[in-house]
């Protein structure tokens, strides 16, 4: 109940905001909901993989938007489920670290409300990945290794970014519990989702999967030098105040990598460790990197148990609220005001 309470109060805060800034710039409220890639979805689980271009998209969540009818208001209506599970994914492990209710709850409404967190509201994949991808780190925090490596399996037919979930999981078995076999059939068994779909679709693309991404949206690993060329470019000329968004969250997000260190379960702060590396160092749409870090948001837990610990409870919590009404007001802003895709 509390999960559920909580992604409600957050959902409200996000539409509405949302449909102040529409509104203000004359936009209908239900185009900015499905813009962007929420048409790629739609269209693939209409259609299928009839375009070259979808193949770029992962087909776990189209096919369960064809299973609802493939609407967009059952797109919209799945998310906000979803969100729910993905809410109850947070509180989970910040229980696991000791957090009480209240820590839970301020955990949880800080990590699923960063910037462009819009789009667990829109048929986009991340609350599917979200909920995905933070119950395995469940499993994994609590040594359940099958059960976490079929989630991660099921997590590589979501989005190409399940490889650091893999990679976190491998490195944690390494690490933690070589000598139990169970957690080496996990990890055997994490990435057969994954690399079914990209056999899948390399069979279908005359150039194959990569290639498609490379061709498209320019992404391929480059050991950061795309990044750091777009932040330096930004921060010394730039005049795109949507462009500066998506650098202070570029800054910012290794910067709370580092802080979280040994203050998060070790599989979570490796899973995010794995993404920030996976996003930073490649190169590719550099707008869209507030969403694709996303899942790392998971290293603001600590900060949000320690503000409901340390400080007056009115303080806290006017401290995680305006967290949310920040995302909410930059999601709104890159979604109705930005030009380019998020």
């Amino acid at each position: 109940m509390d999960a559920a309470a909580l992604a409600g109060v957050l959902t409200v805060l996000r539409v509405a905001v949302l449909a102040v800034l529409a509104a203000a710039n004359g936009k209908p409220l239900g185009e900015q909901l499905v813009a962007w890639d929420a048409q790629h979805y739609l269209r693939i689980a209409s259609e299928g993989y009839a375009q070259e271009e979808s193949f770029a998209f992962f087909p776990a969540f189209p096919l369960l938007l064809r299973v609802l009818g493939g609407s967009a208001a059952a797109g919209i209506a799945l998310n906000v489920v979803l969100t729910v599970v993905m809410t109850a994914g947070v509180m989970a492990l910040a229980q696991r670290r000791g957090a009480g209710r209240a820590g839970q709850l301020a955990a949880a409404a800080v990590v699923t409300s960063a910037p462009l967190s819009i789009v667990f509201t829109m048929p986009y994949t991340e609350a599917l990945f979200g909920a995905l991808a933070f119950w395995a780190l469940v499993a994994l925090v609590d040594r359940r290794w099958l059960t976490a490596g079929a989630m991660v399996c099921a997590l590589g037919l979501v989005r190409l970014t399940a490889v650091p979930l893999v990679a976190a999981f491998f490195v944690y078995v390494v690490w933690a519990a070589r000598r139990e076999w169970r957690a080496w059939v996990g990890v055997a068994v994490s990435p057969l989702g994954l690399l079914g779909f990209l056999i899948w679709a390399n069979a279908h693309l005359p150039r194959g999967y990569f290639a498609l991404q490379r061709e498209n949206w320019h992404s391929e690993f480059d050991m950061g030098l795309a990044t750091a060329r777009w932040v330096w470019n930004t921060l010394t000329a730039g005049e795109n105040v949507g462009y500066l968004l998506a650098t202070c969250v570029i800054i910012a997000a290794p910067v709370c990598l580092a802080l979280a260190w040994r203050r998060l379960d070790p599989p979570v702060w490796l899973f995010a460790a794995a993404l920030e590396a996976n996003i930073l160092l490649s190169d590719g749409l550099m707008h869209s990197r507030p969403r694709l870090l996303l899942p790392a948001a998971l290293v603001l837990m600590p900060w949000a148990v320690c503000a409901v610990r340390l400080l007056r409870p009115a303080v806290a919590w006017t401290l995680v609220g305006a967290w949310a009404l920040l995302g909410a007001w930059v999601s709104a802003y890159m979604l109705v005001v930005f030009e380019w895709a998020i």
